[in-house]
């Protein structure tokens, strides 16, 4: 059967599996973890066809995978199988707390593939108007991912993640209705096609592109949580699960910034790239002023790392602004890296609320005697998302400088450096507060988690210091090519 066939059926199938499945925990996680593993073996096997120089399409190209999509595929297979093998910890601490329910476990378990599946299909849509449908389904997926409870504050925060991001994603769909009136019959082959309308892209009126570069951004910018419209991911993030988040952060906002990525190489290749870098310059600087200016008033742990989520947005945004096969390729990379030290630090979340019962930080102190693996994977995180050298973030942002340096955009450097430096600040002094303080709070659980429970996070942070430290020529391979199609060089 066609690898691409098996990743629109396995997830969805997987999750129906779940729904049927008793309810007996050991056989839920066992399950879980298994079909995870199975999935991401799936995604990998269609990301080594690209790197091995296969074209990948279905459906007379309606379905296909180019370098940029398995760029994304990769994240969904390997940032989404670690946190899917920590959520069945995280929700046997909730079960036993009496947080949660078998059936609300069992729910969460299925719900979980099924937001793989739309997230996969997402990445694999060459139809742009079905791209944009299966973004919207991610929002439909995860909602309940983030309100499993069904308590009052995280059934609110569902609805104002469902409201906003739908309201949004509504500008995305003007920008797929006139981007498809502007091509309609002006270019040869399917108008809704992104291959074709990137190697079209030329013919189209610049004005209509134009304007169809604004509502992307503001439609996939809302699901990313770029500024101004970022205002659900905080609330989000402080009612949801911990692994949820980790998906939402490391994963999902991944797939709405490639929805933008592709409009802006189509947009790019039609009216030149001075336009989109210039309006991502703005996007970016604002998003980045913004969320570090709120990221210094926070406290709760998880809405700290839910405004540097929209930060790093920012920096994706702004490596794009700054452009140039260098800066693309750092805003590529940045997407990877970024994916797995969320991941981390929104798992490392899980833990310390199991240590002390809260998410409030001033109410923490002495991890690192409490709970020292946890103290280190957590200053791991907090070391990559402000950029010490050695992590992967640090990669990113130093090709962002330096592609800037080499256009000599000094100014642009300058702006960059001082938001850096105001994340950098802000996000040391909550790590100091909460690993080495005198604690002012309760200790609930006064030990480290087992080995296995911390396995992938242990992973994770390893991925973190790998990529921070090596070049992977495969990665590499998949990161240049995508370079060339958006330049199409």
């Amino acid at each position: 059967m066609d690898i691409l066939l098996l990743i629109l059926i396995i997830p969805f199938v997987f999750g129906v599996v779940m729904f049927l499945m008793p309810l007996h925990f050991k056989l839920l996680q066992s399950l879980h973890i298994l079909l995870s593993v199975i999935v991401s073996s799936v995604l990998l096997s269609a990301v080594s066809k690209i790197v091995n120089g296969a074209e990948l399409s279905l459906f007379h190209n309606f379905i296909f995978l180019d370098s940029l999509g398995a760029i994304f595929l990769s994240l969904i297979a390997i940032t989404g199988l670690l946190v899917n093998i920590y959520a069945t910890t995280y929700m046997k601490w909730e079960l036993e707390d009496g947080h949660i329910t078998i059936k609300e476990v069992k729910n969460y378990f299925a719900l979980s593939f099924i937001f793989t599946w739309t997230m996969s299909l997402s990445v694999l849509c060459n139809n742009i108007a079905f791209m944009w449908a299966a973004i919207e389904a991610t929002t439909l997926a995860s909602v309940f991912l983030v309100a499993v409870k069904n308590d009052k504050k995280s059934t609110e925060s569902g609805y104002k993640y469902i409201v906003l991001c739908s309201i949004g994603l509504a500008f995305a769909l003007y920008a797929t209705i006139l981007l498809y009136s502007a091509a309609n019959g002006k270019i040869e082959g399917e108008a809704m096609l992104y291959t074709n309308l990137l190697a079209n892209a030329a013919s189209l009126d610049p004005m209509a592109l134009k304007l169809v570069f604004i509502f992307a951004l503001i439609g996939f910018g809302t699901k990313a949580g770029l500024a101004p419209t970022h205002t659900w991911l905080p609330d989000v993030h402080a009612e949801g699960p911990a692994p949820t988040s980790a998906l939402l952060s490391g994963v999902l906002l991944k797939c709405a910034m490639l929805g933008l990525i592709r409009y802006y190489a189509i947009v790019a290749n039609g009216v030149g790239f001075d336009f989109v870098q210039s309006v991502m310059i703005i996007s970016g600087t604002l998003t980045l002023f913004i969320s570090s200016f709120f990221l210094i008033r926070q406290h709760n742990v998880k809405r700290m790392f839910a405004y540097h989520s929209i930060a790093h947005m920012g920096v994706i945004a702004f490596g794009l602004g700054v452009g140039g096969a260098i800066g693309l390729f750092a805003a590529l990379f940045h997407c990877a890296a970024h994916s797995f030290t969320k991941a981390l630090a929104f798992c490392s979340t899980g833990n310390i609320a199991k240590i002390y019962g809260t998410k409030d930080m001033t109410k923490m102190g002495g991890m690192i005697r409490i709970a020292p693996l946890t103290a280190v994977l957590f200053g791991i995180s907090i070391c990559s998302l402000v950029g010490v050298p050695g992590f992967a973030i640090f990669v990113s942002e130093f090709l962002i400088f330096k592609a800037a340096a080499i256009d000599g955009a000094y100014l642009l450097m300058g702006i960059f450096a001082v938001a850096l430096a105001i994340i950098f600040i802000a996000d040391f002094s909550h790590f100091f507060l909460a690993t080495f303080g005198k604690v002012e709070g309760t200790v609930v659980h006064n030990d480290e988690m087992k080995f296995t429970e911390n396995f992938p996070l242990i992973a994770l942070a390893i991925l973190i210091v790998a990529f921070g430290v090596w070049q992977f020529d495969s990665f590499t391979f998949l990161l240049d090519e995508s370079v060339k199609t958006i330049m199409k060089k």
